[in-house]
């Protein structure tokens, strides 16, 4: 995203900001892993919306004075000593070509700064963005600063700009979308390459290792989440961690992956036989599925409510089911289905945004049927990830190969 993309998302959020309040985001810190290692730094997500930086450690602050908000951001300044042991740090013109903000200071000269201008005026509305899960977590930058705020200048108004960002973020733009087909582009090949090289006795752990190769060979370092690679019954834990097993001659392979660009995520599930071809009762249940994932995509229009997807994914699924004698009552259809089919996807893989309300032009979100039957050891998901247009929805992931016929066809040029 280049800094006009960042500045407008600047110029939209700031409407909402009333005569002397004041916004305060933070890209967040490194972790701590073990003894003196950190995890990798992974920018705050609304920062990163509203920025374009990822250097650890920096912070935007937006004041409105009278009709004009000013934009100041706050970084670690080069410093030849310490950039030996942690890399290059961004200088002014960087911070200014990334994100569009020219007013670049120290960010040791922070504190004072907003200590002065908190203590300006007799009141003061601040916004700080509290994330909806990070209450969860066992450290809060925003609620820690709070705190601190709280004790330090009592007379400030604390307000949360988080539903504010969810709701910017829940509509794409076209240079996010634009993001996210590169991104699919890339999953693409990574998909066709697992199915390519599959075989019987391969090791999930090789398999996973092809696709990040396929990742890295377009320029990619990362996934856009960890990698599901699961055969057999491991299939039916939905957040496999550890692909440590051999791949049976009979066995079914999930791929749930998906591959990143501009920081933009895509999050895809293909099922396919390691030996090449579907057995007669994995073909049975990967039918349902498929109709589940597509009878979803044909209800997918401007207005339909969201919470109108997951019972059609159930009610064909049902239907497929109970054609298979596996089920007669719709009760029981929890045994076999066991998630929700849609979650908004973009600078998150499971993104902002809420499900209270209604389809909008230029959502983003997962299509994802999957049916578990433990009884026949076989367990599936279909995820696609699709664009609600003005009349309908584009699958954004109909390249990769999906049906029965296509998937054997291309396993068949091994």
């Amino acid at each position: 995203m280049d800094k006009k993309f960042h500045t407008e998302n600047r110029q939209k959020l700031s409407a909402h900001m009333a005569e002397g309040d004041a916004m305060l985001f933070f890209s967040g810190e490194s972790a701590r892993k073990t003894a003196d290692e950190d995890f990798p730094f992974f920018t705050n997500r609304n920062f990163l919306y509203l920025t374009g930086i990822q250097q650890e450690g920096s912070t935007l602050l937006l004041h409105k004075k009278g009709e004009v908000v000013s934009e100041r951001m706050f970084v670690s300044k080069p410093d030849f000593e310490r950039e030996i042991w942690s890399g290059r740090r961004f200088s002014d013109a960087d911070v200014n070509e990334l994100s569009g903000i020219e007013a670049v200071e120290d960010i040791d000269n922070f504190n004072r700064i907003l200590d002065a201008l908190l203590s300006s005026q007799p009141a003061m509305t601040l916004w700080l963005c509290f994330d909806a899960l990070a209450s969860e977590r066992s450290f809060d930058i925003e609620r820690e600063f709070a705190k601190q705020i709280q004790g330090r200048h009592p007379h400030i108004v604390i307000k949360n700009s988080y539903p504010l960002l969810a709701a910017m973020r829940r509509i794409k733009s076209p240079e996010e979308i634009d993001a996210i087909r590169k991104a699919m582009q890339i999953t693409d090949a990574g998909i066709r390459r697992l199915m390519r090289v599959a075989k019987p006795g391969m090791m999930e752990y090789e398999l996973e290792a092809e696709f990040n190769l396929e990742l890295a060979a377009h320029g990619q370092r990362r996934t856009a989440f960890p990698s599901i690679i699961a055969g057999g019954e491991r299939i039916f834990y939905l957040h496999y961690t550890n692909p440590m097993s051999a791949l049976a001659d009979n066995e079914l392979i999930l791929s749930d992956v998906g591959a990143p660009y501009d920081e933009y995520c895509t999050d895809i599930s293909r099922v396919f036989p390691a030996n090449g071809r579907f057995s007669e009762r994995q073909t049975q249940i990967y039918k349902v599925a498929y109709a589940a994932n597509r009878a979803i995509m044909e209800q997918v229009r401007p207005g339909v409510a969201f919470q109108t997807l997951n019972p059609i994914c159930r009610k064909v699924s049902f239907e497929g089911l109970k054609a298979l004698g596996l089920l007669n009552d719709f009760t029981d259809i929890g045994k076999y289905v066991w998630h929700g089919a849609v979650h908004h996807v973009g600078l998150d893989t499971h993104d902002v945004g809420g499900y209270d309300q209604p389809l909008t032009e230029n959502m983003v979100f997962t299509v994802d049927a999957g049916i578990y039957v433990r009884e026949w050891g076989i367990g599936l998901r279909i995820e696609d990830n699709v664009r609600v247009t003005a009349d309908g929805c584009e699958n954004l992931s109909a390249a990769i190969p999906s049906t029965i016929e296509e998937i054997e066809a291309l396993m068949a040029r091994r």
